[in-house]
């Protein structure tokens, strides 16, 4: 079985952008892609502090090209930048220890807030083109 990636996107003007240096193992000019599990694992780590904040965070990750309303892609950001925050002060979302069936590379707290604060920025570049994300699971 081939590993499931959770993917957000931006419209394809984003690669024709200058760049601007930044480096992630989960960012491309339009794109973010994370592995599933680790997505996953934040939904849980989400699901933990407030039901509302898990509900959202599955929400937008099937947008499947329906638009977000600007009020709901206004909290879904506020809701990356605080768990952005808080993921790095909490218990390990993929302990080392983790089956590798279920967490085939264990990934520590700062690589989660990484990729909320990558899927953060690439809403912000969308925005700024007058854009909304779009996401699926590939």
């Amino acid at each position: 079985m081939s590993r499931m990636w959770q993917v957000f996107s931006g419209p394809d003007e984003l690669e024709a952008l200058p760049e601007d240096g930044h480096v992630s193992p989960w960012s491309f000019p339009s794109q973010v892609r994370l592995p599933m599990e680790h997505w996953e694992a934040i939904i849980a780590f989400a699901q933990s502090r407030d039901a509302a904040e898990a509900a959202l965070l599955e929400q937008v990750s099937f947008l499947d090209g329906t638009p977000l309303h600007a009020e709901t892609e206004a909290r879904f950001l506020l809701l990356l930048e605080t768990l952005a925050k808080a993921v790095v002060l909490a218990g390990p979302l993929t302990p080392e220890g983790a089956d590798p069936a279920v967490i085939p590379e264990p990934m520590p707290n700062t690589s989660h807030a990484e990729m909320l604060s990558d899927i953060a920025r690439l809403m912000h570049r969308t925005q700024a083109l007058g854009m909304s994300v779009d996401s699926w699971v590939d």
